[in-house]
């Protein structure tokens, strides 16, 4: 088996403003999956701040989360988000969370409210299938190139 084709990409908000008050989301149906690794991205700009919230949550059914508590920033029990240096505002900042999805729940949902207004992105790739993509459409891309 070749694992770099074992996985599943999953995209939301490739680059969307959002505002200081507004939250991105992206929720993830993991079934078939074991793992889960999340990018969220922020655009470079003045504050050194990161995140006022970004946390993954949990659902069996894909309505009713709850905080994944080692996975929630500034949380108790969760992790910290160091702050950005003043050189580093000039260039995109990223946060990457992995996740073991055989200790989870079903979906997960992660939320991201930025420090300022910027335009942000988060994704994600599932990976560890039970059984391999063998479409574009099961990868959940555009097209699939193998060379």
């Amino acid at each position: 088996m070749i694992h770099t084709q074992n996985h599943r990409v999953v995209a939301e908000l490739p680059t969307a403003a959002v505002g200081s008050t507004a939250t991105a989301t992206l929720t993830i149906d993991t079934i078939g999956y074991d793992y889960c690794s999340l990018a969220v991205l922020r655009a470079s700009n003045s504050s050194t701040t990161f995140a006022n919230v970004l946390k993954v949550e949990e659902s069996d059914d894909n309505s009713s989360y709850g905080n994944v508590t080692a996975l929630v920033a500034g949380g108790a029990g969760g992790f910290t988000v160091p702050a950005i240096t003043a050189a580093g505002t000039n260039s995109v900042s990223v946060v990457k969370l992995d996740v073991d999805t055989k200790a989870r729940k079903r979906y997960l949902k992660v939320s991201y409210t930025p420090g300022a207004s910027a335009t942000v992105a988060i994704t994600g790739r599932l990976a560890r299938a039970e059984s391999s993509p063998s479409t574009a459409s099961e990868a959940n891309v555009l097209t699939w190139v193998r060379g």
